[in-house]
């Protein structure tokens, strides 16, 4: 083999080498971040709140990368959210300070309390349940 042979070899051997390194790194990201994913790009109308029917305005959720977004049924609300397996987090939540009848101002209330105690979630088909450590606090179906 010549040296030119040789180098090609060694060129070609480190260029695999570096795709297959890239490859693998690729795939953890995509491993690591699938759960997230699954909740990403979602958008969904609260059906209950700890356990009570929605019987006000429907308060919204919207899932974008690691952000919330949606309405709590009188105002605009937005934050971040963390996925690891099944667990969730929701933290750093803003809202506008609009003024509601007072009905929808509980319903809107006990939606962010609910929201702020989630630590778990699950799909059941159409359905999007987030829940606390005692039990489901908010059941979502898709939003039109």
């Amino acid at each position: 083999m010549t040296l030119s042979g040789v180098m090609r070899f060694v060129l070609n051997r480190n260029t695999l080498s570096g795709v297959a390194l890239a490859s693998a790194l690729v795939a953890a990201a995509c491993a690591s971040s699938a759960p997230q994913a699954a909740l990403s790009g979602t958008r969904w109308q609260a059906q209950s709140i700890e356990g009570a029917p929605v019987a006000y305005r429907t308060p919204t959720i919207e899932f974008a990368a690691d952000r919330i977004s949606g309405t709590g049924g009188c105002n605009r609300y937005f934050g971040v959210y963390q996925v690891t397996g099944a667990q969730i987090s929701v933290g750093d939540v803003g809202s506008t300070e609009m003024a509601c009848e007072p009905v929808v101002m509980a319903q809107e209330a006990a939606f962010h309390t609910a929201l702020g105690d989630a630590r778990h979630f699950r799909r059941e088909g159409e359905t999007l349940v987030l829940a606390s450590a005692s039990g489901d606090v908010l059941v979502f179906r898709p939003a039109q």
